[in-house]
């Protein structure tokens, strides 16, 4: 708490320490100030395009102006572009007509002489009709046959025929208006090149404006008490730097008070994962940030992700390749990005294992290679894929109704509002080994089963709300029987994805192999260009839909199935101290 007239400096001074988040949620900022965020945001842009442009020439005096012409530069450029699409078109449609002198076409006109273009099928044309007709050909081109009249424009035409626009320019025309356009473009190129000199300039000046927008809300979010002389601020730090804030804070002339983040604060969240689990926090950011009083799920779905990812791309050549490219391009990447390249990196040795497992080489079989043969019954058959990845949503799904009571303890302060997520991991469980009668002491049959099965049942119906009445936890308990078994079901049939994804794949993959080898014919040379570019352009592409597939099916997974049986919520924003824009 500080006086009205302290908050500017204050918060000047707070953003130089730069490990508070200010509160600002309640803010609403005038049209004036959002249109300065959108001209940072607009400056930014435009510094990240300039990137890819070579500064040439001398760079304009103010950054607005470099701004200004590079929009300007962009606009034309891409309206030419248009142009010249237009105008090599239009050339290649009155290419048919040959060459002729507009000109003269008008001239005619304006001494009552039309010309007017036709064109019919070449099987349906007919020379007798030039004693109806005074006809000229002018082209025949595969089928059609194109040819002009000399008629005016209320004279019908009784012929099976169709008649085309007069053309307003020869082709040599919109060819040259295509040159023309074309050299415009080279000017705008230029004025890009001259405005990109101004780049960093450019990104220095979004960040100052983002600064001044980020410092107005910060100041204005204050709430204002004893007639708006006294201004109260609140922020949020991480429990680490409270000591740090704090001898800051007795430096200032302010009233402050610290107390723990509590859930109806709605405190932000920041993520603390150490490198594996980290590399996926962006996965996870795709959905939500957890709750405040929420288990972090990173750590314990990015396992998971990883393998759903290497069943779904399931081709370890692509794996290997992929690698290899990472590794490649490793030291040209910014290392603000290595973290990607290192998630890539995960992916797709995942992607080696299960394509090792199933034999899987750039659509190549192993199995069914001779010198492996006999090592056949090691690879994981398609048929057996299916119910690995039945197996494995199994798994992920107990996994999450395990988070599921780690989750509703935490959330409830105590471990009994876990007790009936419990009783479903001891009842699934039970059930699995019962009926896979891995032991002769627990089957369906036996005691010790009924037993457990009694206690799982009884955490499930009457353990579900602790503190309410019972027979209201009875009718909770019984309902949650149906939802349960429905649910489980269908999320279990989810994991199929894994399986025909893969299958996919691998099938595209041996199509194009194939086709490789029965177009390419057999001519020497010719024949291996032809297969090396079927190769690259099929395989290429079935990386392509492969990757995308092995992304958003395990994604789906992840934020559907597991994200609902670990009864995992969200909604927290992400803490972000109040600090100079970087």
């Amino acid at each position: 708490m500080l006086f009205h007239t302290d908050v500017k400096l204050f918060l000047e001074r707070l953003r130089e320490v730069g490990l508070v988040d200010v509160t600002t949620t309640s803010w609403q900022g005038t049209p004036e100030q959002m249109e300065l965020l959108e001209k940072a945001e607009h400056y930014k842009s435009v510094a990240k395009a300039m990137a890819s442009v070579r500064g040439e020439g001398h760079s304009f005096n103010k950054v607005k102006d470099a701004v200004s012409q590079w929009d300007s530069a962009v606009a034309e450029i891409e309206a030419l572009e248009v142009a010249i699409e237009k105008a090599r078109l239009q050339a290649q449609n009155v290419e048919i007509w040959g060459e002729f002198d507009p000109k003269a076409i008008t001239h005619l006109r304006g001494q009552g002489i039309f010309v007017r273009f036709f064109e019919v099928a070449t099987k349906e044309f007919r020379e007798d009709w030039s004693y109806e007709y005074p006809i000229e050909v002018v082209a025949t081109r595969g089928s059609n046959t194109y040819f002009v009249i000399a008629a005016s424009p209320e004279q019908e035409i009784d012929l099976p025929v169709i008649e085309h626009p007069a053309p307003m320019k020869s082709a040599d025309d919109y060819l040259a208006d295509a040159a023309s356009y074309l050299e415009k473009q080279v000017c705008m190129q230029t004025l890009k090149a001259r405005a990109a000199l101004s780049a960093e300039a450019i990104m220095a000046e979004s960040r100052h404006m983002r600064e001044q927008f980020e410092f107005a809300r910060a100041s204005e979010s204050g709430e204002e008490f004893a007639e708006g002389s006294l201004v109260v601020i609140e922020g949020w730090s991480e429990k680490a730097h409270m000591p740090a804030i704090e001898k800051f804070a007795q430096g200032e002339e302010v009233v402050y008070f610290a107390e723990a983040a509590k859930e109806e604060h709605n405190p932000p969240v920041k993520l603390k994962n150490r490198f594996f689990a980290r590399l996926f926090e962006p996965i996870g950011q795709l959905y939500m940030l957890p709750r405040y009083n929420e288990l972090d799920v990173t750590p314990f779905f990015a396992p998971f992700f990883m393998i759903f990812f290497g069943m779904c791309f399931g081709d370890a050549g692509y794996g290997l390749l992929l690698i290899v490219a990472i590794l490649v391009l490793w030291k040209r990447v910014p290392k603000k990005f290595h973290d990607f390249l290192w998630l890539g990196i995960f992916l797709n040795i995942a992607t080696v294992i299960f394509g090792l497992l199933t034999g899987n080489v750039f659509g190549i079989e192993l199995a069914k290679m001779e010198k492996l043969v006999e090592f056949k019954d090691y690879f994981i058959a398609n048929e057996n894929m299916f119910n690995v990845a039945i197996g494995l949503g199994a798994v992920q799904v107990l996994f999450g109704q395990i988070l599921r009571i780690f989750n509703r303890s935490k959330r409830g302060g105590s471990f009994l509002y876990g007790l009936s997520s419990l009783g479903w991991v001891i009842l699934f469980i039970s059930l699995g080994v019962a009926f896979a009668e891995l032991t002769p002491a627990f089957t369906v049959s036996s005691t010790a089963f009924y037993i457990t099965a009694g206690i799982a049942c009884f955490l499930i119906l009457f353990m579900n709300s602790p503190g309410k009445n019972p027979f209201i936890n009875f009718g909770k308990g019984l309902y949650s029987f149906y939802e349960q078994a429905t649910g489980v079901i269908g999320d279990l049939i989810s994991y199929v994805r894994l399986f025909a994804i893969g299958l996919a794949g691998a099938i595209i993959a041996q199509v194009f192999n194939a086709l490789s080898v029965g177009l390419s014919g057999d001519i020497p040379v010719v024949s291996w260009i032809v297969m090396a570019a079927i190769l690259l352009i099929g395989h290429g592409l079935n990386i392509f839909i492969s990757i995308l597939g092995a992304f958003v099916h395990p994604v789906r997974l992840t934020f559907v199935e597991f994200y609902k049986n670990a009864e995992f919520e969200g909604g927290s924003r992400a803490f972000e101290p109040f600090k100079k824009v970087e």
